[in-house]
């Protein structure tokens, strides 16, 4: 029986963590997240979806925002074989973290590394017009998606895509393949692929400010971009109404075929249709320079 340790904050990383508790030759030790924080309008101390998972099932958990040597300590008292690393983030893990398992930590990243390497692989992908990628399973080293790979799964990206739906079905392929590619790795025959870091590419954070559209794309990259940038932060431009004031708006949906939004939701009204409005408002098209590092 392996023992584990899974570091994970997002609902994304709850895919993962409920495929371990069903897994007979792995058991878990102990769940790492991230501590309570303000969140909505109101700033409402809230969990996390994985620390709301743990409570609820009696998981033994620690919340940490970073590895101070109490909390390292916390963990090595587990005396666990396995790390897990789903959607966690910083803090990063230096090598006396990665040292305290037999088995090192394994992270689930989805993409095809050492492509879209980062913290926002689904929406760059949709956002490039990709068709095609991969959830990987590899080891941590102390750099950034930048340690040997255990395995690769591919998985297509739909017409259709939006960064949920990308990382509903990058996890979920993920979670289907947990068991097969964790008892290899933990295994005596395990194999680790160096990555090709010459092949490297990384794309930042997104940002509400960054969500902003420049009309001067394609009209089949602003419908990637709408799509990749669901749920959040939601592409946004601004629209002016007859006076000439401007209101931000925010697009949830983009038809390239006429270049035009198609659900819309104008600050402080309701979400409508852009065909239902556009007679009382004009979309400013101001240029927008997307700023990314390949």
């Amino acid at each position: 029986m392996i023992s584990l340790v899974f570091f994970g904050s997002s609902e994304y990383s709850l895919i993962i963590l409920r495929k371990i508790l069903t897994l007979s030759n792995f058991s878990l030790s102990l769940v790492v997240s991230k501590i309570d924080k303000p969140f909505g309008r109101d700033q409402t101390v809230t969990p996390n979806p994985v620390v709301k998972f743990a409570r609820d099932n009696n998981l033994p958990l620690l919340q940490i925002e970073n590895f101070s040597p109490d909390h390292k300590s916390s963990i090595i008292n587990h005396k666990s074989d396995l790390g897990l690393c789903v959607a966690f983030g910083p803090p990063f893990f230096d090598e006396d973290l990665i040292d305290m398992f037999t088995h090192k930590i394994v992270n689930i990243h989805p993409s095809p590394l050492p492509k879209y390497r980062g913290a926002t692989p689904g929406p760059w992908q949709i956002i490039n017009g990709e068709t095609a990628s991969a959830v990987t399973f590899f080891q941590i080293d102390p750099l950034p998606d930048h340690g040997p790979i255990i395995a690769t799964i591919p998985f297509t990206i739909s017409s259709t895509e939006t960064a949920d739906s990308f990382y509903q079905k990058a996890f979920s392929m993920a979670a289907d393949n947990l068991d097969s590619v964790l008892e290899s790795y933990t295994g005596p025959k395990s194999s680790l692929i160096p990555q090709d870091h010459s092949q490297k590419s990384y794309f930042p954070k997104l940002s509400k400010d960054g969500a902003k559209i420049d009309w001067s794309w394609s009209p089949e990259k602003i419908e990637h971009f709408v799509r990749a940038l669901i749920p959040w932060p939601i592409a946004w431009t601004f629209a002016a109404n007859h006076k000439g004031v401007n209101f931000k708006m925010k697009i949830f949906s983009f038809d390239s075929k006429i270049n035009e939004p198609q659900k819309v939701q104008i600050e402080g009204k309701k979400l409508t249709l852009w065909s239902e409005i556009k007679t009382h408002y004009s979309i400013v098209k101001q240029k927008y320079l997307l700023q990314y590092h390949p």
